[in-house]
């Protein structure tokens, strides 16, 4: 029996268990208090037979979550569904290192490139600049050792792609920018969108910061707030959505989505000052607000996935809305990917599997893969996260609560990662047209140098 066969024997089984559970799955739920003193239902009691349990790339067969509400299994990308391609390594330089954490794909860049991977990818560089360049994307190799890789070119040098944004927060005298976390090319206007995040944020400020630019990364403008400012429970906050970018398929979202084909998100550690206790997901058209919207302007957003914060969660993850959420759990890219009649949504980072310990590395039990006083969860797996879109369309229609969204399967790539159990996947870029999934693994190489992972979607 292979894998896509088992596949269907455990959805099968999937119905049966559910069938048996429905006056279970269907019990009252709980309130839990919100950090803005609001309340939200909480995370419906599921039985033990639908808990997540975690698929590595040797296991045969994908996790299948029980829905609570009905789906199409047959219409879902699996992790059956990705064929591993290889890796290749950004540019050389100390420039390119510690990055991995914003990438774009560019469907018209490289045109002399003769190979499978046609195009180009816009990318974030070393997270102390914040500089942004565009390379090309060699063809990629199957290798355990960072250096049998090949190196991506420099096609255009790295330039601060915003325009000075990145060192000039306006919402509050103190507030400031970190990283440059989010970069995707929007083909209708042909520029490149990016989002400034600043992950410390201690004060909680509500700041903007999406922004474009040409091309040729010049004539920066922004920054603009994603959403309604103030938001009732903080729903639209900043922390919610200040990094990953990427495209949701045009069909769906003139269907459900209002037109808004630009997803964003982000996950905030533990989930506090206005954050998410796990993924999130918005969808956003910024052209139609404004030809470009004004500097400060709130840009119309629809909420389609986040949880939000429960302060018992971070010690005891039976409390939470996501499934053994930690508070070191980390999110950082993702990609809405359809080959086809299926189509997921898929989300990139590392799960922290240990328990939640807020201290320095010796205090919390010499964490091998993070060095730092703050949360540990030693130890972590690459994982990969999958939604499905009918239940985003769900969440739109007011049948589903945002937090109610759970991933189908969850994917840990073990056999493809170069960094092994602190392997931490970044961002993320696609090309549709080919079915191509690029994901960046940050700090592969042995002086923080990143990998880009290459799957085919089939």
């Amino acid at each position: 029996m292979n894998r896509r066969d088992i596949v269907f024997v455990t959805i099968v089984l999937a119905f049966a268990i559910l069938g048996v559970c429905g006056g279970y799955l269907s019990s009252a739920s709980r309130a839990w208090t919100a950090s803005g003193g609001g309340s939200f239902p909480a995370r419906p009691s599921i039985p033990s037979a639908a808990s997540p349990t975690l698929v590595s790339s040797d296991d045969v067969s994908p996790t299948v979550y029980l829905p609570l509400v009905a789906s199409n299994y047959s219409q879902r990308v699996y992790s059956t569904h990705l064929v591993y391609k290889g890796a290749f390594a950004y540019p050389a330089g100390d420039d390119w290192t510690y990055s991995g954490h914003a990438l774009a794909y560019y469907p018209e860049g490289d045109p002399g490139s003769t190979d499978s991977y046609a195009g180009s990818l816009y990318a974030a560089a070393h997270t102390w600049d914040d500089l942004v360049g565009e390379i090309t994307i060699p063809e990629p190799v199957i290798s355990d050792h960072f250096g049998d890789l090949p190196r991506a070119s420099v096609l255009q040098s790295l330039t601060d792609i915003t325009g000075g944004w990145k060192d000039n927060c306006t919402y509050h005298d103190e507030c400031i920018y970190r990283e440059v976390d989010g970069l995707e090319y929007l083909s209708n206007v042909d520029r490149v969108v990016w989002n400034l995040n600043d992950w410390y944020n201690t004060a909680a400020y509500d700041q903007d910061s999406l922004g474009w630019s040409e091309l040729d990364m010049t004539d920066a403008r922004g920054v603009w707030h994603i959403g309604e400012r103030p938001s009732t429970e903080d729903v639209f906050h900043n922390a919610k959505a200040c990094n990953y970018l990427f495209r949701a398929p045009r069909g769906f979202a003139d269907q459900t989505l209002d037109g808004k084909w630009l997803i964003a998100g982000n996950h905030r550690e533990a989930g506090a000052l206005g954050g998410s206790q796990g993924p999130t997901l918005y969808a956003l058209a910024p052209w139609e607000d404004g030809a470009p919207p004004a500097s400060g302007q709130n840009l119309d957003a629809l909420a389609l996935l986040y949880y939000p914060e429960v302060y018992a969660c971070v010690n005891d993850p039976v409390a939470c809305h996501f499934p053994d959420y930690r508070a070191k759990d980390s999110w950082g890219g993702g990609a809405w990917v359809q080959a086809a009649n299926r189509s997921g949504v898929l989300i990139f980072g590392r799960k922290g599997l240990g328990d939640s310990c807020y201290g320095t590395q010796a205090e919390c039990g010499g964490d091998p893969c993070d060095m730092y006083k703050g949360y540990h969860a030693y130890p972590y797996q690459p994982q990969i996260l999958f939604y499905d879109p009918e239940e985003l369309r769900a969440v739109v229609a007011g049948t589903k609560e945002p937090w109610e969204v759970l991933p189908y399967e969850v994917y840990s790539p073990t056999d493809e990662v170069i960094g092994g159990e602190c392997a931490m996947l970044g961002a993320a870029a696609y090309d549709q047209e080919r079915g191509l999934l690029y994901v960046a693994e940050r700090e592969a190489g042995p002086s923080g140098e990143t990998a880009v992972h290459v799957w085919q979607v089939e």
